[in-house]
């Protein structure tokens, strides 16, 4: 595919021209799948990305999928990792959200969403309360 190609030059430029803290987010299209779950990564709003050392970009539609995947495939060489706020839907590094259970419908179950600060996180639990056992069986792997 030549937009498969294309984007992945962008990776690969991305991450030969600029330092680790230049990496941007790799945008989301309609052909994209969950690296671990395989279904589309069709709501923005709940969608996460890692981009390896070498430039390989994985999409995830939950981020219940993320963990697993981190769980489960720790060889990975981690360049950055990207979520969306559930808010706004602009990506943030991993490291500068909070990641939050909460009664939200999610892909998985999980209800698991990404947001800006401890603010919006407290704000958005109070609005939308986990539930208990809210998640399909084996969904978050915890």
């Amino acid at each position: 595919m030549i937009g498969k190609r294309y984007r992945w030059f962008i990776v690969a430029a991305a991450l030969a021209g600029c330092g680790t803290s230049e990496l941007r987010p790799v945008e989301l299209f309609p052909e994209d799948e969950c690296a671990h779950c395989r279904m589309s990564v069709s709501d923005p709003k709940f969608a996460s990305e890692i981009i390896t050392q070498n430039g390989e970009v994985f999409k995830f539609d939950d981020l219940s999928c993320l963990d697993k995947f981190r769980k489960h495939r720790n060889d990975q060489a981690i360049a950055a990792i990207f979520v969306k706020d559930f808010e706004t839907t602009r990506w943030l590094r991993y490291e500068q959200s909070v990641i939050i259970e909460t009664g939200i419908a999610t892909p998985m179950g999980s209800g698991k969403i990404a947001v800006s600060g401890s603010e919006r996180a407290a704000a958005v639990k109070q609005q939308f309360p986990a539930r208990s056992g809210s998640c399909e069986a084996g969904c978050c792997g915890s």
